[in-house]
């Protein structure tokens, strides 16, 4: 009927097939054995079920606090660190807009998301504590790998959490004052008071920021294409 709507059933049907890929009558008992173990990982989960890291990410945070007790969030950034996409109920304060948006946000460049990027080995799991305004969060960070750039996933629980999970004996620890704070909101003073006022850098717009939404009763969505795999697959 309208965007909104349009919006709903696209959530929805990402949804059922998580439900469908990854069900929960598996991977409840799946995920509480490795709790037991003190072996939560989403890179376990991602390849018992075969499906990408980000979709494990966001079916453990489906099941995390109703059937494991804990609380968490989720972010999906690229390598300037835009938010594409978060997720917390754990107190985590993610940088807003003054209409309290969160996607397209830059994230702070101390958290886990960012330094993933600059890692030695930066396709393995990253793991990283991080001091925060609100509280010390555990973050293990993973790059999916895309056809048009690389994204960070993210998966992070408070301090006293990370007991149930692999990698919590990671040393690496790093202090953010973000959002509110001078963390990396501002430039170095010794780097202002060189170059302030000498440089206008221009951002270059993404073109889906541009393009106006696609026609069609399914936007984005080629209805031949549809019918015509559905033609194909009719007698089965």
């Amino acid at each position: 009927r309208d965007f909104a709507d349009f919006l709903r059933q696209r959530v929805e049907a990402n949804y059922f097939g998580a439900a469908i890929l990854m069900p929960e009558r598996s991977v409840v008992p799946f995920l509480q054995e490795a709790k037991a173990a003190r072996e939560l990982s989403v890179e376990d989960l991602a390849d018992v079920f075969s499906v990408s890291y980000e979709m494990a990410a966001h079916r453990f945070t489906n099941v995390a606090t109703h059937h494991l007790g804990l609380q968490l969030h989720f972010t999906k950034n690229d390598e300037n660190g835009t938010i594409y996409k978060a997720y917390a109920n754990d107190g985590l304060a993610f940088p807003q807009d003054e209409d309290g948006a969160i996607e397209g946000q830059r994230m702070c460049r101390e958290w886990a998301g960012r330094h993933v990027f600059g890692a030695a080995d930066r396709f393995s799991v990253y793991y990283q504590y991080t001091d925060t305004p609100n509280g010390t969060y555990w973050c293990l960070s993973h790059i999916d790998p895309s056809h048009e750039r690389d994204f960070a996933i993210t998966l992070g629980v408070r301090f006293e959490d990370s007991r149930w999970f692999r990698g919590r004996e990671t040393t690496r620890r790093v202090k953010s004052a973000c959002p509110d704070g001078d963390c990396c909101q501002r430039p170095p003073k010794e780097l202002s008071d060189r170059w302030e006022g000498m440089a206008w850098p221009s951002a270059r717009a993404h073109s889906h920021v541009l393009s106006v939404l696609p026609p069609g009763a399914f936007p984005g969505v080629d209805e031949a294409d549809v019918y015509e795999f559905l033609d194909r697959h009719a007698a089965e």
